[in-house]
């Protein structure tokens, strides 16, 4: 039996570099060895250095909207620097997704497969009672939502589109409108709504939904005290049908919700 600790033998690295030169898995290499996967994964990594996956836009401009909406609505942006003092806490740009467990569980994996789709490697985390976290660590994934956002230090009060939205696709505007939508939108009665704190993504939001002729309406909701006011649009019941072919909902949730009011 192997003692705890007790230094890999010669052979045992060889072994583990030709096998690992043919392509066997650490899965293999642990059974075969009797040896736990972080072990191995140690002498791997010595001569087999992770490759990182070149970021690739392999989406349409819908869904790259989709995506950057969401971020807009829900998303969460962490940047750690390297630290001398500090050498193992390396540089870091995590990109996250909040989203409500567990009935946004289906939303949660279509963001996680667009994701993918970039090429990136997404983790998907439920943190219960009440919270799914897709996220991402990926310096090139941020940089690119940062072609079609900007925000100053507080992002919940500051973040909208970088451009007049006349300079973007209109199946990006499609995709932004529905990314957003399906974050910080709402069904009410009779009709479709989305609430933030930031008043020139509510803009965005509006613009929107009036390039595609949409009938909206806006309300202010102030708080009062230190509470920021909360900036309102609203889709006009008379419009839901329209809204429903033009934007729609990925979350399927809050589609069914729409549905609902269509259909009576």
């Amino acid at each position: 039996m192997r003692q705890k600790n007790q230094r890999l033998s010669k052979e045992e690295i060889e072994t583990i570099t030709r096998l690992t030169k043919e392509g066997k898995s650490l899965n293999y290499l642990s059974k075969l060895l009797n040896l736990n996967k972080p072990t191995i994964y140690y002498q791997v990594r010595k001569f087999k250095p992770r490759i990182k996956k070149e970021f690739k836009v392999n989406l349409n401009d819908f869904q790259i909207g989709e995506l950057i909406g969401a971020f807009a609505g829900d998303g969460n942006y962490y940047h750690r620097d390297y630290h001398k003092d500090f050498p193992s806490n390396s540089c870091s740009y995590l990109v996250r997704y909040f989203l409500t467990f567990p009935k946004e569980r289906d939303y949660a994996n279509y963001l996680f497969t667009l994701l993918k789709s970039l090429n990136l490697n997404p983790n998907l985390n439920e943190r219960k009672p009440s919270v799914f976290v897709v996220s991402v660590k990926s310096k090139e994934y941020i940089s690119f939502i940062k072609k079609y956002l900007i925000w100053e230090k507080d992002k919940t009060f500051t973040i909208r589109l970088d451009k007049d939205i006349s300079q973007y696709p209109d199946d990006f505007l499609k995709g932004f409108a529905r990314g957003l939508m399906d974050t910080d939108g709402f069904m009410s009665s009779g009709n479709s709504a989305c609430a933030c704190i930031s008043q020139e993504l509510i803009n965005n939001l509006d613009n929107i939904f009036k390039k595609f002729g949409l009938e909206t309406t806006r309300t202010v909701l102030a708080r009062g005290g230190n509470t920021r006011p909360l900036y309102y649009v609203r889709v006009r019941r008379r419009s839901l049908e329209d809204y429903s072919k033009v934007i729609g909902f990925s979350n399927t949730h809050k589609m069914e919700s729409l549905n609902i009011i269509l259909n009576k």
